[in-house]
């Protein structure tokens, strides 16, 4: 545990550095001004655990320091313990109002510290976790319709790693079938339903489109739009309509309300891209960039009319969902 101890009595910093040992998994950095402390933060390379602060130093003492830490995003959530021998209640507040996270009274007991550092350790760690899930939710919450996405299924990957993948063939010529896979009503679900819903929409739907394809040998990525775009690698034709039977199918089993704020599994619809059977990386490359720059539709209606249509939808999902959405 990384402790920065800033204090210019020398005889506590013995007392601290006796309590709080290596052999005990301490690594204390002591510094004997406020100035010396921020200036060794500023130039450190790990982070620290802790920090105990002497509230009366010269120069700048130890609440001054401690707001001045406060303001950097690198120590915003640090726990900050000051150390002091007043028992001044404004003095406290003070501290507390700047973003002291608990006090050290002089003369302390050795086994009150330790427990109140050991504390503040495990307070750092919790802070940490939580801004870790904090950021990976906020990146999943981080979504425009159009993007395309890495959903983490197995047999699913990134439109550009799907690309790379093709392009290794190059010239060579191989047996192919490329298809797209468009969703219904993604459009509105995506306008009447928060993004992590929208996102588990996705993943559902993916699952499930892995699943209808079964052992077969193929690649699948989500390209935005609503819109999937695969490549079956094997020289027999697959049975597209029994592979969006079975999509559909899949759909309404695995289907969550719950977690996606839609009442109803939508439906899906395969296409081939074209006839061609025989491909090169290149051509095969090309083919996929050309659909991930076509409008995905409903039907026959153009992306404008679709939006129109499910827009309607917009007080309806709520409604229906309630306090799921």
């Amino acid at each position: 545990m990384h402790i920065l101890v800033v204090d210019d009595d020398a005889i506590m910093l013995d007392l601290l550095a006796a309590t709080l040992t290596k052999e005990e998994g301490y690594q204390l950095e002591m510094h004997t001004s406020a100035e010396s402390g921020l200036e060794a933060l500023a130039n450190s390379e790990h982070q620290f655990d802790c920090m105990l602060l002497d509230i009366m130093l010269p120069g700048m003492n130890g609440i001054e320091m401690c707001n001045e830490l406060r303001k950097s995003s690198r120590h915003s959530t640090t726990p900050i313990l000051m150390i002091t021998g007043s028992v001044d209640l404004q003095l406290m507040a003070r501290a507390f109002e700047v973003g002291a996270t608990d006090f050290i009274h002089k003369p302390f007991d050795p086994q009150e510290l330790t427990a109140r550092v050991k504390m503040a350790g495990l307070l750092n760690q919790s802070l940490a976790k939580a801004q870790h899930t904090m950021s990976a939710l906020a990146d999943r919450l981080k979504i425009r319709f159009d993007e395309p996405l890495d959903l983490g299924i197995d047999k699913m990957c990134t439109p550009l790693a799907l690309e790379n993948e093709l392009l290794r063939y190059r010239a060579e010529c191989f047996a192919m079938t490329m298809f797209s896979i468009d969703i219904f009503s993604m459009r509105g679900i995506y306008r009447a339903v928060r993004a992590s819903a929208f996102r588990s929409c996705l993943e559902i739907i993916g699952e499930a489109a892995v699943e209808a394809f079964g052992e077969r040998n193929f690649r699948l990525a989500y390209i935005g739009k609503g819109r999937f775009i695969g490549a079956f690698m094997d020289r027999q034709r697959f049975d597209s309509e029994e592979v969006n039977d079975r999509l559909n199918a899949e759909l309404e089993e695995a289907w969550d309300t719950n977690l996606t704020g839609v009442p109803m599994a939508p439906k899906g619809r395969l296409t081939a891209l074209s006839a061609q059977r025989i491909w090169s990386g290149i051509s095969a490359s090309d083919a996929l960039r050309q659909c991930q720059t076509q409008e995905a539709g409903l039907g026959d209606l153009t992306p404008t009319e679709e939006n129109d249509l499910f827009a309607r939808l917009d007080n309806k999902l709520p409604q229906a969902t309630g306090a799921s959405m």
